[in-house]
């Protein structure tokens, strides 16, 4: 895997949300959200279930779109990119859920291999990149499994392999960790560290897990009811 570029000089945020808030019709949003992380930055969102982590990931890569203020994340910004534009902003993310989100019907190799062919990469250069992230994730030996043959963690490690196949700038990760036992959770946030830590990237992990991610050196914000309280 290389490292990562940046729409963006190296002194100026990846990301940054300035007096940002976001009203549900049926209930709470985030409100007068301002943040800024740095290239590179190891950042946790921490917070109970429904505190707005997950709405603030969504802002992010714009599946949702603040009611007020804005949004800017390497290069787009919210009032300035059009829906047509999205797509582009996606290809410099990784995104990473906690459902997994893989294809059932695709073995491990096939599943990481898919933003790589949706980008019309070379197959030569896609089987290059594939295997060398499988390896990073120490998967080199799953290519064949399909998701079903595989631990939670394991297609958890899938699921990253995916996301960061296409070296991207910045990697959202929101509860990465839920659905997983303690043990393969800390190795699921030592797998992300790394990335942040050797590769450049920069990882923002939405959690509700306080002591895991005390166990971390990267940046904390906490977000109580829709709202940044440290």
């Amino acid at each position: 895997m290389t490292e990562v570029a940046t729409n963006l000089p190296v002194d100026e945020p990846i990301i940054r949300l300035d007096d940002v808030t976001l009203v549900y019709d049926r209930g709470p949003g985030v409100f007068d959200i301002n943040m800024s992380i740095d290239p590179g930055d190891l950042t946790f969102l921490i917070g109970p279930s429904g505190a707005g982590k997950s709405t603030i990931l969504k802002l992010l890569y714009m599946a949702l779109l603040p009611g007020s203020g804005e949004v800017w994340i390497n290069g787009f910004l919210t009032h300035r990119t059009r829906m047509r534009q999205v797509p582009f902003l996606r290809r410099t993310l990784g995104l990473i859920f906690q459902d997994f989100r893989l294809l059932p019907d695709r073995n491990t190799y096939d599943n990481v291999a898919l933003p790589l062919h949706i980008l019309g990469l070379p197959r030569r250069d896609v089987r290059e990149r594939v295997y060398s992230v499988l390896e990073d994730v120490g998967l080199g030996d799953r290519s064949q499994h399909f998701p079903k043959e595989l631990s939670g963690g394991e297609q958890q490690r899938v699921a990253i392999a995916r996301a960061i196949v296409k070296n991207p700038a910045i990697i959202l990760a929101d509860e990465p960790t839920g659905n997983l036992d303690a043990s393969t959770a800390y190795e699921v946030l030592e797998l992300l560290t790394y990335l942040a830590e050797e590769h450049g990237s920069t990882v923002l992990v939405a959690t509700h897990d306080y002591n895991l991610m005390a166990r971390k050196n990267g940046r904390l914000i906490e977000i109580q009811e829709g709202r940044l309280v440290g």
